[in-house]
């Protein structure tokens, strides 16, 4: 499942998360529309939303415009804390081995800039706790954050 989609289906998905996502390019074009879809499925009558969802011909730069105008509040931390917590869940999730496992959490690690909740999860931390354990509990502290469990 993509990172995308976990998002969603955790209920965190909103304009700031995918505003963020699809600058960062962690969110398609297609994502953008059909989340925007499924808002109008589900009663947003809002013009613009609407524009979003029938979208293909905009240019980026126009898409993220309208994105823009539908965020009511933006906390980019806490958007950049969902979108890593999505990531880690996928890495959790994956039937990759560990060592394919611990690689991707490298590179999330090294994605996210070094955050320092996230220190333990290197494999150059002088812990003498497995990364993938250390990921668990970041998962755990990012899920509370988010009353999520």
């Amino acid at each position: 499942m993509s990172p995308f989609k976990i998002l969603i289906d955790l209920g965190l998905m909103c304009w700031s998360v995918i505003f963020l996502g699809f600058r960062k390019g962690w969110v398609k074009r297609k994502d953008v529309f059909e989340y925007a879809v499924s808002l109008l499925v589900s009663g947003n009558e809002s013009e613009d939303v609407a524009v979003i969802a029938g979208g293909e011909y905009l240019s980026d730069d126009e898409l993220l415009s309208l994105v823009s105008k539908q965020i009511e509040k933006s906390d980019y931390v806490a958007d950049l804390d969902k979108w890593r917590l999505a990531f880690l869940l996928c890495i959790d999730g994956s039937d990759d081995c560990e060592q394919d496992k611990i690689n991707r959490l490298q590179e999330v690690y090294a994605d996210f800039g070094y955050p320092e909740d996230m220190v333990s999860c290197s494999v150059y931390s002088q812990d003498d706790v497995c990364p993938l354990v250390a990921m668990k509990q970041v998962v755990k502290e990012l899920q509370g954050k988010f009353l999520l469990r």
